[in-house]
């Protein structure tokens, strides 16, 4: 137990240690390592021949690869570093440096979602497969964005429950390549049942915001949905890793003090 609370604090101190310049770019970093996650997720889920449910399942898989990136290209995640609640358990002194962490590595997140999808739609890559790119990220866009409050709130809670598990697991991980094994299996279960992601939704709506520029749509998606979706999902998130996982494993871990 004092190895397994001992192994998480440093952790949680390496990640508030770094300087604010090196934070906003690995948070830059890691909302494009997203980003790059989705963009595939919106191609193998855009025309399926199979059922909904594998689909899912495959979208989920192949999602994986951008906790992948964060974790192995050492990177900073908003959901992930949700797990910098641990020690504020134990003193409160350590809170401040995990909410100026979380305003740095959010806004950072937020800036590598949009230069992302920015620089697809100059690529002009949203009219891949005749437009069935763009009608995707469309229709992905335009579900997110209209989900009921309640709605968005649960699933946050039950997407970083998941994400912060993966992150949790890889701490304890002897290698990279272990890392590589486990990260898959939390991810996809949260991909394929449908909960929401953050920063995954920092590309995905202004994803759909660009690719109307590419199809004829009914309703048009504005920037206020962005935020309509991301407050309700932050919050979820916020909860789904501080108290599913940080404060369940600290009291599993023994609430020793920092």
């Amino acid at each position: 137990m004092d190895t397994d609370h001992t192994v998480f604090l440093n952790w949680c101190e390496a990640k508030t240690q770094k300087s604010v310049l090196a934070l906003f770019i690995g948070s830059i970093l890691a909302g494009a390592y997203i980003g790059f996650a989705s963009q595939v997720f919106t191609l193998v889920t855009s025309n399926s021949i199979v059922s909904y449910g594998f689909t899912q399942l495959i979208g989920g898989l192949v999602f994986s690869v951008g906790l992948i990136m964060v974790v192995l290209g050492k990177a900073d995640l908003f959901t992930g570093n949700c797990l910098l609640s641990y020690p504020c358990y134990s003193s409160i002194q350590f809170l401040s440096k995990t909410l100026i962490n979380w305003v740095i590595v959010f806004i950072g997140n937020f800036v590598g979602s949009i230069l992302l999808a920015g620089l697809y739609h100059m690529a002009g890559l949203f009219s891949a497969g005749n437009g069935i790119i763009a009608q995707r990220a469309y229709a992905i866009a335009i579900y997110k964005a209209g989900l009921p409050f309640a709605q968005a709130f649960s699933r946050g809670i039950l997407c970083n429950w998941l994400v912060c598990l993966a992150v949790f697991i890889c701490i304890y991980a002897e290698n990279n390549l272990t890392k590589l094994l486990v990260i898959p299996v939390p991810i996809m279960t949260f991909v394929a049942l449908g909960y929401e992601h953050n920063v995954a939704n920092m590309y995905f709506i202004p994803s759909g915001i660009f690719a109307q520029n590419y199809i004829q749509v009914d309703k048009l998606i504005g920037w206020s949905g962005v935020f309509r979706n991301l407050i309700p999902v932050t919050l979820g998130n916020i909860v789904g890793g501080t108290v599913f996982v940080g404060l369940f494993y600290w009291i599993i871990q023994g609430k020793k003090k920092v």
